[in-house]
């Protein structure tokens, strides 16, 4: 083997190597936080259209967060097979959307816990509640899945936390993320969080949660 593939040998493993657990924290702080100016953005807003380009916008600024450092990047090579069989995976999502459609979590904490939220969801209607009924919802579930169950799940694999610990503290985090839906909507939150990582862990595969995911959100604002 010559000097120069040796080289290029080398720079290949170093560019594969598994990022320090500091990098791939920051990087999922860094995701976690690049939804906040836009959250706060839209505390204000009660036209659907601003709100809606202001959600977008902060979605796709988490995501290129993660496209954009090494330590995301790193984190997106890392395949997700399948680890159960099809049906399990069904499921999985079919048992999370049936779960939280037959026992609505959000009504029975909002009688418990009646403060209001910061902010409202807005009513679209026409061609934007089509879009984002669709495209819209797709893009919620694929940037909180990617940050909250992809990168969450590798950066405390990284710190040498266990299963239940990065289960339970991931759905923690994801319920302070909703921070505007008031203490109720944070609990809510943070239970489906937990039962979603659950799902991740079990099955390895980011598809059959970010499925239940959309379909959760699809039922709640269809």
């Amino acid at each position: 083997m010559t000097d120069i593939e040796l080289l290029l040998q080398g720079q290949r493993v170093r560019a594969d190597s598994v990022p320090r657990s500091q990098r791939l924290a920051i990087c999922f702080v860094l995701a976690m936080l690049a939804m906040l100016p836009t959250q706060l953005y839209r505390l204000g807003q009660t036209e659907a259209l601003p709100w809606l380009l202001a959600d977008y916008a902060g979605r796709i600024a988490a995501i290129a967060v993660i496209f954009i450092l090494p330590a995301g990047r790193w984190c997106l090579r890392q395949q997700d097979d399948l680890k159960v069989g099809t049906l399990e995976a069904v499921l999985w999502v079919a048992g999370i959307a049936v779960l939280f459609r037959a026992f609505p979590v959000d009504s029975y904490l909002f009688s418990l816990f009646p403060q209001l939220p910061l902010g409202q969801y807005p009513q679209p209607k026409g061609m934007l509640y089509a879009f984002d009924i669709t495209l819209g919802l797709a893009l919620v579930a694929l940037h909180e899945e990617l940050v909250f169950r992809k990168l969450g799940s590798q950066v405390f694999a990284a710190l040498g936390w266990g299963m239940w610990r990065t289960i339970l503290v991931t759905g923690l985090l994801f319920g302070l993320y909703h921070w505007w839906r008031a203490p109720a909507g944070m609990i809510a939150a943070a239970l489906y969080g937990v039962l979603a990582m659950a799902c991740y862990r079990r099955t390895g595969s980011l598809w059959p949660v970010g499925f239940a995911h959309y379909l959760l959100d699809y039922f709640a604002f269809a």
